[in-house]
């Protein structure tokens, strides 16, 4: 895979846990796990189509310290190749130009549980370009340590109140890439939004779906389409 794919899959994960269980499936890799607080679940998808080359004999899963992934991954350009292949179910090798790194596995049943994709039937989708969502947190960041987010018939809200400050970024719905128009009001920590960006930069896309004091979730597509990350996050109770 590239460079890019390696470091965005460890990007996402770490943004949540320091430790996953991988699954290489026919269909192509998958990870997903929740944070210590239970308050935020991260799923990651990079389908075979989306690498260079792949090849399992059967379906496996490892336990690995994906911290040490992405700190391997800054270190490697975005357009280099780079092959992870199984030695002995003892060790991942990360192979990239001369350099190979062998990590130690964990044992799958020592990582915490992973949890249920929850189903989640929420009324409003935002579309948008995950550059604008990612600067609309940065700013916000500065205000509050909670943001509301709001959608209704004509338009979608950020909205951070301070002591003294307020903060609203507002696009309508011929602003966004796809629009629904539903309803749907929850606030949500800043920290955690913050962490979610990490991962994308201009050009991504963002996929919001979005309830009234309920969980969302926020899809993004990233390397061109090549990875699918979603995150689950609890709203926080309005006081």
């Amino acid at each position: 895979m590239s460079g890019e794919i390696l470091k965005t899959i460890s990007r996402a994960i770490v943004a949540l846990v320091s430790e996953c269980r991988l699954h290489f499936l026919q269909k192509g890799l998958h990870s997903r796990a929740v944070d210590p607080s239970n308050v935020a679940m991260v799923i990651v998808d990079v389908p075979k189509e989306s690498v260079e080359s792949y090849r399992i004999e059967a379906e496996k899963t490892i336990g690995i310290d994906m911290n040490r992934v992405f700190d391997i991954s800054k270190t490697i350009s975005a357009k280099d190749l780079v092959e992870l292949s199984l030695q002995n179910e003892t060790s991942l090798r990360i192979k990239f130009g001369s350099v190979e790194y062998n990590l130690a596995l964990i044992d799958p049943s020592a990582i915490r549980k992973e949890p249920k994709i929850p189903e989640l039937n929420l009324p409003a989708k935002i579309v948008l370009d995950a550059g604008e969502f990612k600067k609309a947190i940065s700013a916000t960041e500065k205000v509050s340590d909670n943001i509301v987010l709001k959608s209704d018939k004509n338009s979608f809200t950020i909205e951070a109140k301070g002591d003294v400050e307020k903060l609203t970024f507002t696009m309508t719905g011929s602003e966004l890439i796809e629009f629904n128009g539903g309803e749907a009001r929850s606030m949500f920590s800043v920290e955690y939004l913050k962490e979610f960006c990490k991962v994308a930069g201009a050009g991504d896309l963002l996929t919001i779906y979005l309830g009234t004091n309920y969980p969302a979730k926020f899809s993004f597509e990233l390397v061109g389409g090549k990875v699918r990350v979603e995150y689950i996050l609890a709203p926080r109770v309005e006081s």
